[in-house]
């Protein structure tokens, strides 16, 4: 048999005075108070001294407190002393306690009756509703608690920076405690769910920006035949992501999940502004510069007209958009892509190729 109490107090009170100072430093833990424990409640609940708290009948069962029923009836009618109640007791004297601490056996008897015990006038410690869910009692027959709660709050989040901040903040104070303790702790609150892939979204954008560019370049490798020509779209590729995110900078768009997903669509955005001039580039007969003057004569007004006005156009709607999710991350994002594909579609990458372009007209 498990000694429930001495084990449960050793863990308590180191896990709740670690929590407790890391409370005394709010703007590196991000936690405001030091812990609620159900456990502090339920040795309260337990003391005789609370006279209107852990009571029995005579028989040996739970008494409630003697505003709630069978002690009050549900009609309202009469309460008190003088009905079913009247030889109700306390549930311990401080003789039958150790050091007002319950055995294990008294432990395990009256756990139940506390996470069933609704909070009254006489007694407001009744464990129901407040550490109903805190508590594993599955195989508690045993004399193990697999598993249990401590409960308090984060300090006051604001931004994306903040949420972010405190789940890594939990989770690294949770580990420490884990290591200290040789058992499984994790924190969790309602927010963490959501707030989770920011952990390492920058690992994810770049991870994607990284295979999305890497398989545009096996495509236009298979397609042109031009280790050249692939290497060189994926470049000013690279600058253009590179550009959008100093844009981004720039505005205040933070990295989340959407603005991750329309770096990656900006990738196959900026193919179109690149691959028509490069393709036409590598077909073209003469030195570079005059491959360069016929690709921009022939297809540079194509891009211009067909592509970049036609996208500039679409962007635009997204401005009178009445939600700030579309005007923030869709219009701002791509007008910026929209007007530094064009600069680098119709401009950096003309230069390139004339200055690194395949001297040939084809390389295979």
């Amino acid at each position: 048999m498990i000694d429930l109490v001495l084990i449960l107090l050793g863990e308590k009170s180191y896990a709740e005075e670690r929590i407790s100072r890391a409370s005394l430093v709010p703007e590196s833990s991000f936690i405001a108070k030091p812990a609620a424990s159900w456990l502090d409640d339920f040795l309260v609940w337990l003391s005789p001294e609370a006279f209107g708290c852990c009571r029995k009948f005579t028989n040996g069962s739970y008494c409630p407190p003697d505003d709630q029923p069978p002690c009050c009836s549900p009609d309202g009618g009469s309460c008190g002393l003088g009905g079913v109640c009247k030889d109700c007791t306390t549930c311990f004297r401080h003789s039958d306690l150790v050091n007002d601490r319950p055995s294990t056996e008294q432990f395990r008897e009256k756990l139940p009756w506390f996470l069933n015990a609704l909070p009254s006038a006489d007694c407001a410690k009744g464990g129901h509703g407040a550490y109903t869910s805190s508590v594993d009692l599955n195989g508690y027959e045993s004399g193990v608690i697999r598993a249990s709660e401590f409960r308090t709050y984060h300090t006051p989040l604001n931004r994306q920076g903040d949420y972010v901040n405190a789940l890594r903040a939990a989770r690294e104070f949770s580990s420490r405690i884990s290591d200290s303790l040789k058992m499984q702790i994790f924190p969790y609150s309602v927010f963490y769910i959501f707030f989770e892939q920011y952990l390492d979204i920058w690992r994810i954008a770049l991870t994607n920006i990284a295979i999305a560019l890497g398989a545009i370049f096996i495509v236009c490798l298979v397609i042109t035949s031009s280790l050249w020509i692939s290497a060189i779209i994926v470049l000013v590729l690279v600058m253009i992501v590179v550009d959008l995110m100093g844009v981004m900078a720039i505005l205040g768009i933070q990295l989340n999940a959407v603005s991750v997903v329309n770096l990656i669509m900006s990738i196959g955005i900026a193919v179109e502004f690149c691959v028509h001039i490069a393709n036409t580039f590598l077909v073209s007969n003469g030195n570079r510069d005059q491959r360069m003057k016929e690709a921009l004569s022939t297809i540079g007004a194509s891009v211009f007209s067909g592509i970049t006005l036609t996208k500039l156009v679409g962007v635009i709607v997204l401005f009178f958009s009445r939600s700030e999710l579309f005007v923030v991350y869709y219009f701002q994002m791509y007008l910026a892509l929209v007007l530094v594909g064009f600069l680098h579609g119709l401009v950096f990458l003309p230069v390139v190729l004339s200055l690194m372009g395949p001297p040939a007209t084809t390389i295979a």
